[in-house]
């Protein structure tokens, strides 16, 4: 009978209504008109009829009907009503001929208040309906600075590009990253059949989802899913396959869902051998490892030092780890590496650069019982750990050597990709410049603009102590490395920063032999971990020429020892930008996850970040993956 119907919705509005007294809430459904007083002279737009989603039926437009639905939009009046006759009637209608007649419904942050038909939403609601058709009216809020202001701006991109609604984040950069996941471009119209199959996958995988304590939304953990998986493999997966899938990824919706920061581990954990260690754990004998390069260490710098690591790993560890390369790989042909080297039997697999995170990310799941490690920062993933080291340590004090010997007050800096951790490097150099000369300069150039030659803009412009490239590579016959002195060709080297991965690979080994890996892994379950080592382990060092001054070298011995022990932090305020804003307060140290997602220039700091279309083809793919957002990067004012 339709009056049972009736019955079971009004149960539901009961309990509901209940479950909300206990906890103080507000029982009844929200007002537009009381949210937004102002709304009758804010800007609206007819968007015609549409679907909307039932789940983003928010509230009324106005208090009218309040008091017959609970905030599930359940009935609540007696069933002996006249209210409930004609709810039950309209269920039997719906039930018989469908729904006939749109809602009317506004629409304000993508969240719809219904202006009539509010017993068509409780009936729909009953009957489990995704959606329901529409006339709406989107009301477009006043702008204010804020994320949510913000996050909108984005969603009405979205929606003008596809006509989705369904999709909803909270958080800025979400729609940025679900349109680089389905490998569309903003601005791109959709087809027709485009956002068909966006529909069709998004609520095939959203029955997979579906469950009370699930960790993440629907939208956030179909973004993750996406981004570890691909879209193009997923797209026509039934609930049963996205939920095979969904099992193996777990921990990584419960690290989203935590939203805590990576934790930032000094050194990896080492366990003293005992005998109940020993039984308990069963480490491989040997200890087998990979490492993967995208360059050979003939050839690239970068790729050199990590061949010095792991040749020192194996010297070390001899007969108990055993090592193998694989060189000049791209990141098309990555996943399929990892995944054969995983397959042949390595335990452990270092990718030594941050193009390949998104390979390690698809082989972390499918060899969970591979350890697999990624050269970066801001890996935000539980299963795939990243390894980087503080440079910003040694810049600070090959900026303090700078400022001290530049003789015009100016002085040089040739950074790389603008990626997350170099404005850190910048600015730590152009600190400590600052310390030693308080009228020091810091003129920054980028190697990776095309057509540019930053060494002659440099020396054109009357700058001699230059920072270029920390590290050289046996084929490379330019000196124009670390810290340098440059006039008419010749260049005398100053000081360069020692990248020792051997001190990084070692520590993890040791972590893994040891069985403290694991530890950490069971103490951090709800974050994504992150080895960040600096001078404190001797992971970062300096090299300094017999041609510093005494008084020099003795400057770079004091603040080398204090910021080993601790005693000296490069980044403690006041710390100002490049407009003269102050970024960090006085006495106030920045954390080492603010460090990394410095995003600005320091105020002695002449140029700017470059956009990612002003680059190389070569450095766009890096900085598609961890370049800075430059929306508060310094526009160049200062040059």
């Amino acid at each position: 009978m339709s009056l049972d119907h009736y019955l079971h919705a009004q149960k539901k509005a009961l309990k509901l209504t209940h479950a909300l007294q206990a906890k103080g809430e507000d029982t009844t459904l929200p007002v537009l008109s009381e949210i937004v007083p102002e709304l009758n002279r804010l800007t609206q737009v007819s968007l015609g009829l549409i679907q909307i989603p039932l789940n983003q039926i928010e509230g009324t437009a106005t208090r009218g009907r309040t008091t017959a639905f609970a905030r599930n939009f359940m009935p609540l009046l007696d069933s002996a009503s006249e209210f409930a006759y004609k709810w039950y009637t309209l269920y039997d209608d719906v039930i018989f001929n469908g729904l006939r007649e749109p809602i009317i419904a506004y629409e304000y942050y993508n969240r719809f208040y219904v202006v009539e038909g509010n017993k068509r939403v409780s009936v729909m609601s009953t009957l489990d309906a995704v959606s329901i058709e529409a006339l709406v009216t989107r009301v477009l809020p006043e702008p204010e600075d804020s994320e949510r202001y913000r996050v909108y701006q984005e969603f009405l991109r979205f929606y003008t590009d596809s006509g989705i609604n369904f999709i909803c984040f909270t958080h800025e950069g979400d729609y940025n990253r679900l349109y680089a996941a389905l490998g569309k471009t903003p601005g791109e119209k959709w087809s027709a059949d485009e956002i068909a199959d966006l529909n069709s996958c998004y609520h095939r995988f959203e029955q997979a989802y579906a469950h009370p304590k699930n960790p993440l939304s629907t939208t956030d953990a179909f973004l993750k899913y996406i981004e570890m998986f691909g879209y193009s493999e997923s797209v026509n997966f039934t609930p049963a396959q996205f939920q095979e899938k969904i099992v193996k990824v777990w921990p990584e919706f419960v690290v989203a869902a935590a939203n805590k920061p990576a934790a930032l581990l000094n050194q990896p954990a080492e366990k003293q051998p005992t005998l109940l260690n020993s039984m308990l754990r069963r480490v491989p004998n040997p200890l087998r490892c990979a490492f993967v390069y995208n360059h050979s260490p003939q050839e690239g710098a970068w790729t050199y030092n990590h061949e010095l690591g792991r040749k020192a790993l194996e010297r070390t560890f001899d007969p108990r780890i055993e090592t193998t390369t694989r060189e000049n790989v791209n990141p098309q042909d990555a996943s399929r590496v990892i995944d054969e080297l995983a397959r042949d039997g390595y335990h452990v697999i270092f990718t030594t650069s941050p193009v390949f995170l998104d390979a390690c990310i698809k082989q972390s799941i499918a060899h969970p019982e591979t350890k697999i490690l990624n050269c970066s920062l801001l890996a935000s993933y539980h299963n795939v750990r990243s390894y980087y080291l503080r440079i910003y340590e040694a810049k600070f004090i090959l900026g303090a050597i700078a400022g001290s010997m530049a003789d015009n007050d100016a002085i040089g800096y040739i950074a790389d990709y603008p990626i997350y951790g170099v404005p850190a490097s910048i600015n730590a150099f152009a600190l400590g410049a600052q310390m030693t000369n308080p009228r020091a300069k810091v003129y920054l150039k980028w190697s990776s603009l095309p057509g540019v030659n930053p060494e002659e803009e440099l020396a054109s412009s009357g700058v001699h102590i230059i920072s270029n490239r920390d590290i050289s590579a046996p084929q490379m016959e330019s000196r124009a490395f670390g810290l340098y002195y440059e006039q008419d060709g010749r260049i005398d080297n100053l000081a360069m920063p020692l990248w020792n991965w051997e001190t990084v690979y070692q520590g993890i080994a040791r972590s893994i032999l040891s069985g403290a890996w694991d530890d950490d892994a069971n103490s951090n379950s709800d974050r994504a971990m992150s080895y960040f080592m600096g001078m404190s382990t001797n992971a970062i060092d300096l090299l300094c020429s017999k041609r510093l001054p005494p008084r020099v070298r003795r400057l770079v011995d004091l603040l080398h020892e204090r910021i080993r022990s601790g005693a000296f932090l490069p980044f403690v305020g006041p710390i100002f930008d490049q407009q003269g804003t102050e970024r960090v307060a006085e006495d106030v140290a920045l954390t080492p996850q603010d460090i990394i997602r410095m995003d600005y220039l320091a105020q002695n700091v002449v140029g700017r970040i470059p956009q990612i279309d002003e680059l190389s083809d070569v450095a766009k793919t890096l900085v598609a993956l961890q370049g800075v957002r430059t929306s508060s990067a310094a526009p160049g004012a200062n040059g």
